[in-house]
């Protein structure tokens, strides 16, 4: 058996933690160049780490498959052991800081749109009483760019649908919501508000929609075309307050989750209707990277968020 001391007499490793990170990085991001900027370094120097790396343990880790980065068997055990590494490095560095009980710093979160305009507000009072040195970036974007920000560090967690996430990622399950018909008061005057309404009656519709890039829109055109319902006409808008701003002094309708109609629920400026035939549900999650533990302020955050979350979305009366 091989096994190598330095000067000093102490076991090495073959695996150094700054080989490792950059491995993780490189498969995580499909992309020598991403990860060199994830982590702030070189191109060049993430090649290198990676091909050391490789070296030390005598395997190849990965290998490219048309334009993408596959684990050998090999890759996939130290990816996968690396992440709990990191982890508990990440968790260990975290708990000697938190040995002081104050915090300080930025706290960078993001949510999607239908969650800023109810959950954001509910939480960041409370947080700031909590914890009044710490500085909320919220960052308001899609799940797609979300869950990129996250993977890369930018963000410390975000809330989205679920999806399928990206190597690297790890979620927590938050609360299903219901999804509701959203109008004007006077449209569908045959329904009351927050009665159901069958999603057929979408037909011949004026239908307000998110951009094709948007993940809620391939989830409706889906719905649309199974139940093969034709909308009189398309509006696509990706602004959630102007949507709903314009619904309330138009006969366009649009499709959004209870939770961004929260502050709607007396009906008196826009009717809400839960939508049935079928019933469509949409689940939150928490996401945030795999390879870490969150700090002091993300965990407040996170246990706030998730607590409004439950108490604003619907439940059937």
């Amino acid at each position: 058996m091989d096994i190598k001391f330095s000067d000093t007499g102490v076991l090495m490793s073959k695996i150094s933690l700054r080989s490792l990170k950059a491995f993780v990085a490189v498969f995580e991001e499909q992309s020598f160049s991403k990860a060199a900027e994830r982590l702030n370094a070189t191109q060049s120097g993430m090649s290198t780490q990676v091909k050391n790396l490789e070296h030390q343990l005598g395997k190849d880790l990965l290998r490219r498959d048309r334009n993408s980065l596959k684990l050998t068997d090999a890759g996939k055990i130290v990816y996968e052991n690396g992440l709990q590494i990191l982890k508990k490095i990440s968790a260990t560095e975290q708990l000697v800081e938190e040995l002081n009980d104050e915090y300080y710093g930025d706290l960078n979160i993001g949510l999607i749109p239908a969650l800023t305009r109810t959950v954001f507000t509910h939480v960041i009072d409370e947080f700031k009483t909590l914890m009044p040195n710490v500085n909320v970036i919220l960052t308001e974007e899609y799940s797609g760019s979300l869950l990129s920000r996250v993977n890369s560090g930018i963000l410390d967690f975000a809330v989205v649908p679920s999806s399928e996430l990206p190597q690297g990622l790890s979620s927590t399950y938050i609360e299903s919501d219901r999804e509701f018909i959203v109008s004007a008061p006077q449209t569908f005057d045959s329904y009351s508000h927050l009665e159901s309404i069958p999603f057929s009656k979408l037909q011949n519709m004026k239908l307000i929609v998110p951009s094709e890039a948007n993940v809620r829109r391939k989830r409706i055109n889906s719905l649309l075309s199974a139940h093969n319902i034709n909308p009189a006409e398309l509006l696509e808008m990706d602004g959630m307050l102007g949507t709903i701003e314009l619904i309330a002094v138009s006969d366009w309708i649009t499709i959004l989750p209870s939770a961004i109609c929260f502050p709607d629920m007396t009906g008196n400026i826009r009717k809400l209707n839960p939508i049935i035939q079928p019933k469509i549900l949409t689940d939150y999650i928490l996401v945030q990277k795999a390879d870490r533990i969150l700090n002091g302020p993300a965990r407040k955050f996170k246990s706030l968020i998730m607590t409004v979350v439950k108490d604003v979305v619907y439940r059937e009366i």
